[in-house]
């Protein structure tokens, strides 16, 4: 209690020192957006729900047939049986595109939730047989890869292109928080729950499905948070687009630039054509870029 209590008051002096400073290394301005905040909120909840998995499929694997719910697996089977979490998580990605194209990252968040709360449902009642612990990898790591596909480009989409790094660090460590915690919640859960045998604890099939149960109700509450999320922006106009990176920073450089000339030489004081100009402001970000001219003016 007494480091929880200190942890509280280190993180408070924290953002209290990242609201005064000019340049903190996470905007909590920003990340308190209603689109960035919740995209957190359900970054926790998708971390717990992917941990309770991994925690609770390979220990039923592997718990001898004589406790009367175990599988009898070894060690091997029972790591091929979990592959296809992974597996599937890799394989969903161009699923993912597709349809975050077509109808935005907070919808394949929304879909990913909603195919994670399928798999603990009926993994409540698939864990008498290895192949159906196969059949709940394939589901969970389903719907898990596309939730945590959808959170990056929701934070990308929510924060100016300057935050980008520090914003998707901050929902990673969020991701983290809720793997973390999710050990910790369903360790006790399991702990609480076994049975001693002969002098060890043995988890039980009760303890198995209590951690199903709150990995179900932690998605039920990310799938809450998705929904406030805002909707998806209308489409822009459609802008014709110049045909390399040069003209590109040009365009957008000539409203920046306005009232800044120079012009650009080399070592021996000639001039530099088609030369990239940046400008920086005061805290090292960019604010601007154009080429030089035909006679290295800009």
């Amino acid at each position: 209690l007494g480091l929880f209590a200190a942890s509280a008051v280190v993180l408070l002096l924290w953002g209290v020192m990242e609201l005064r400073v000019k340049a903190p290394l996470v905007d909590l301005r920003t990340t308190a957006r209603r689109s960035v905040l919740f995209t957190n909120l359900a970054s926790i909840m998708v971390g717990v729900s992917f941990y309770v998995v991994s925690l609770v499929l390979p220990q039923l694997l592997q718990l001898p047939k004589a406790t009367g719910y175990g599988l009898g697996q070894s060690m091997v089977v029972a790591g091929l049986c979990v592959a296809p979490l992974g597996l599937t998580m890799m394989f969903t990605a161009p699923v993912y595109a597709r349809i975050s194209a077509k109808y935005g990252p907070k919808v394949t968040l929304i879909l990913g939730m909603l195919i994670i709360a399928i798999g603990y449902g009926a993994g409540l009642g698939l864990m008498s047989a290895a192949w159906q612990t196969i059949v709940i990898s394939v589901v969970l790591g389903a719907g898990i890869g596309l939730a945590y596909s959808s959170l990056p480009a929701l934070i990308v989409g929510s924060v100016p292109a300057s935050e980008t790094g520090a914003a998707n660090g901050l929902n990673t460590l969020m991701r983290s928080i809720g793997t973390s915690v999710s050990s910790a919640v369903i360790g006790m859960v399991l702990a609480n729950t076994a049975n001693n045998v002969g002098g060890l604890e043995v988890p039980t099939m009760h303890g198995f499905r209590v951690s199903f149960l709150i990995a179900t109700g932690a998605v039920a509450i990310g799938l809450l948070f998705a929904l406030l999320l805002p909707g998806r922006r209308p489409a822009t106009k459609p802008q014709l687009r110049a045909s390399s990176e040069e003209d590109a920073a040009l365009e957008r450089a000539q409203e920046v630039l306005r009232g800044f000339r120079g012009r650009v030489l080399d070592a021996d004081g000639g001039t530099v054509a088609r030369a990239k100009v940046t400008l920086i402001d005061r805290r090292g970000r960019q604010a601007g870029a154009t080429l030089s001219e035909a006679d290295g003016s800009y």
